[in-house]
């Protein structure tokens, strides 16, 4: 029998043990609920219910007659997910080094089997995910040039961690230039302060090897990387973790890894999906495109990057617009990024639901479809755009410079081709050996020069200095000069070597034989501040309003030259040898080929300028709908007399006709043409993208022409860089305009006349 002593020992034992048992639910309960609670609620609803973003197909672009220039192709996508992949994983990097060779050996044998069949379609291969603009083998060099897009987002990361990385050079600039704010504060034009950090190109001051070895360093120190890499796989890494970190990979974002990946690495990942925890496969619609042309207007796509996400760059901040994701897709440039708005698209999503027995379903309730973005329907003729292009190729590679052609309509502004030499493959943009080649081209093919392009434009600015001459009254039809090849005033000689033979001639005359001598005494009679005048009503030196990226040009004057110089005092005043270069097209005009194809337009259909543009329609996803009509935008109406439009058109007649500057090209062509042809000297940057590249002299080749002269459907201007005359890239012309005539087939004319240009 048991004693009360024994009974009340057991019972005390008993207690302690409930004590204790009651001590450690109780520990567990404030470990779970009040330490990690949040935590593993959120574990708790990622393994319930999982949320993706299905991204929405752009829309389509077609020509103006439908056909596809850029449509979509279902692709399918390796996205990481932070939680799963990364956070507190030690083997995130090994891991993701795995992955990065298998898209790189996915990428190769999609390249190898590319011409196998003929009858399927060429698979570009699997595309990492790596933004860094380094290159991917040592001697490691940066890609790109200073200030570019992507140099400048990896010069503000690099800046962002000066510290963490200890880069002296680049705390000791920004301590500099955060001073220099303080003590000698800048303001711009607006009168906003200007920030001296942010002029700071930090890859100018870190090479791209030393960025590489300071990343490796520090993700040894800090990340988990392993020490004992090549130097290749360092490259890897540091590549894919810098994108990592431009496109805010975290709980709240994935990380798209690859994009257009084959079946069969999908097909690998699925069946070792135990060993890629965290990485998954989601379709997507790609860009394709249906046409080796037009990559200046149609422009490129690209993945959100940090400044477009954050800052207003391009559009920006994407982060506060509905509807976009850090990964998205966006246009970057030309009608891609001009109408992002449109094309964009609305993104859906899909959430997946798993049950108590591990079973998985779609919550519909919780999912919606994407919406395709709306089709842009442009006012390109995509056979006169390849036309365009080619021919530019054929005449201007021997000249090794570039050049650009321009076709309107004169009674819309519509834009039937527009081209710029040399160009790039929209295909392939982003292969880094297409881009280190496009990098390193002289010639800078991404330069559109049909919008961005500031030229001269030499005697075909004739055109415009007879009609303000006839208009304003200081000229009529019976004023004739007499030219003997040179003109003197003030003490100085300008030149005319324009026609051979001391010659009397009137306006029509002077624009056939592209006389110096009678446009001198023009210039003087005018005087450049109407001349200035003149130019702005005819939209030179101004931007035209057109939908992608221009320049604006500046027409010469008195006006412009004290705006030269407020940046340069040394420049001298506008003076009369002033007004007798500009009225030539020389001096300080500076046009882009767009605004002086448009400035003929308006010439030749009366008097009315156009916005030129590339949109003729933009239509719902299913093109059941129109979202933005093509009604043509009338910016200005300038009256011409009917007697000067015939005293100028007559000059631009005999232009193509026997004797005029054209006369070898067109003179026997089957449909009459009207033109002018002009040559500009030029001084500039071989490279005008680059203020290293070497300055050189050289003669611009320019024509500006419309067709059929008595009711003209088309006009067309062409700059040729270093073609030296005008007449040199007449064929240019003729070749657009056997394309758009195409049923007259016209014969082709053999050699090119060349004109005599005056040297200012």
């Amino acid at each position: 029998m048991v004693n009360k002593t024994q009974l009340l020992r057991r019972l005390l034992v008993l207690g302690c043990l409930l004590l204790i048992c009651f001590g450690l639910a109780g520990g567990q309960l404030v470990q779970l609920q009040l330490i990690n609670g949040e935590s593993y609620v959120r574990r708790s609803a990622e393994f319930l219910t999982t949320t993706s973003t299905i991204s929405a197909a752009r829309g389509e672009v077609l020509d103006r007659y439908g056909r596809p220039l850029v449509t979509n192709q279902t692709g399918f996508s390796l996205v990481l997910i932070y939680a799963s992949f990364w956070e507190d994983q030690p083997d995130r990097f090994e891991k993701l080094l795995d992955l990065a060779n298998r898209v790189k050996a996915d990428d190769g044998a999609a390249q190898d089997e590319s011409g196998l069949d003929a009858g399927v379609e060429e698979d570009n291969g699997a595309i990492l995910n790596d933004v860094l603009p380094v290159t991917d083998t040592a001697p490691y060099s940066y890609i790109g040039e200073s200030g570019d897009s992507a140099r400048a987002a990896l010069s503000t990361y690099i800046k962002d961690s000066a510290d963490t990385l200890d880069l002296t050079a680049v705390q000791q600039a920004i301590a500099e230039a955060e001073a220099e704010n303080m003590q000698n504060p800048q303001y711009d034009e607006d009168g906003d302060l200007i920030d001296q950090v942010e002029r700071i190109d930090a890859t100018e001051l870190i090479t791209a090897g030393e960025f590489i070895e300071v990343m490796r360093g520090y993700l040894e120190r800090n990340a988990g990387l392993s020490d004992d890499l090549s130097e290749a796989d360092v490259r890897t890494l540091v590549g894919l973790y810098y994108s990592m970190r431009q496109a805010n990979f975290s709980n709240s974002a994935t990380f798209t890894l690859a994009d257009n990946i084959s079946m069969d690495l999908i097909a690998y990942i699925k069946e070792h999906h135990q060993q890629y925890e965290g990485v998954d496969v989601e379709s997507e619609a790609v860009r394709r495109y249906d046409t080796d042309y037009a990559a200046h207007l149609l422009g490129t796509v690209g993945t959100v990057d940090y400044d477009e996400w954050n800052g207003d760059k391009n559009g920006g901040p994407y982060r506060e617009k509905e509807g976009y994701n850090m990964n998205d897709t966006i246009g970057k440039t030309g009608l891609e990024s001009a109408l992002e708005e449109y094309l964009h698209g609305t993104a859906g999503s899909r959430t997946m639901a798993v049950d108590i027995g591990g079973d998985v379903s779609e919550d519909e309730n919780s999912s919606n479809a994407p919406q395709p973005g709306d089709n842009v329907i442009t006012t390109i003729d995509l056979e006169l755009q390849q036309v365009a292009e080619q021919s530019l190729q054929n005449y201007l590679a021997e000249y090794e410079r570039g050049g650009a052609a321009v076709a309107l309509d004169p009674d819309t502004g519509e834009v039937l081709a527009m081209a710029s030499y040399p160009t790039f493959s929209l295909e392939d943009y982003y292969d880094t050996e297409t881009v280190q080649a496009r990098i390193s081209d002289p010639r800078s093919p991404e330069y559109n020069r049909a919008t961005s392009g500031m030229y001269a434009p030499g005697s075909t600015f004739k055109v415009l200095s007879a009609v303000a001459a006839l208009e304003e009254g200081v000229i009529n039809s019976g004023t004739t000069f007499y030219c003997t090849g040179v003109f003197e005033i003030g003490g100085q000689r300008f030149l005319c070597e324009n026609h051979d033979i001391p010659m009397t001639l009137d306006v029509t005359n002077a624009i056939k034989y592209s006389c110096n001598t009678f446009f001198y005494h023009v210039g003087v009679l005018l005087g450049g501040a109407r001349l200035e005048q003149w130019c702005a009503d005819f939209g030179l030196g101004q931007a035209t309003g057109i939908e992608i990226g221009e320049s604006s040009g500046h027409a010469a004057g008195p006006t412009y030259r004290a705006v030269m110089r407020q940046a340069d005092p040394n420049l001298r005043d506008w003076m009369t040898g002033d007004d007798v270069n500009a009225a030539i097209g020389q001096s300080d005009n500076a046009f882009t080929p767009l605004q002086m194809a448009n400035y003929m337009a308006t010439v030749v259909n009366g008097g009315t300028l156009y916005r030129p543009t590339l949109i003729r329609s933009i239509k719902t996803y299913d093109y059941s709908d129109v979202v933005v009509g093509s009604e043509p935008d009338v910016i200005d109406t300038i009256e011409i007399s009917d007697e000067t439009l015939e005293l100028v058109m007559q000059g631009m007649s005999e232009v193509t006709a026997e004797g005029g500057t054209a006369a070898t090209t067109f003179a026997d062509y089957p449909i009459k043409v009207g033109g002018k042809t002009g040559s500009a000297e030029m001084r500039g940057r071989l490279n005008p993208n680059d203020e290293n590249s070497p300055i050189v002299e050289y003669t611009n080749g320019l024509f500006v022409a419309f067709a059929p002269f008595d009711d003209p459907e088309i006009v067309v201007c062409v700059v040729g860089e270093g073609a030296g005359h005008g007449s040199s890239v007449a064929p240019i012309v003729r070749d657009i305009f056997d394309a758009y005539f195409a049923e007259e087939e016209p014969d082709t004319v053999g050699t090119v006349q060349r004109e005599n240009t005056m040297v200012p």
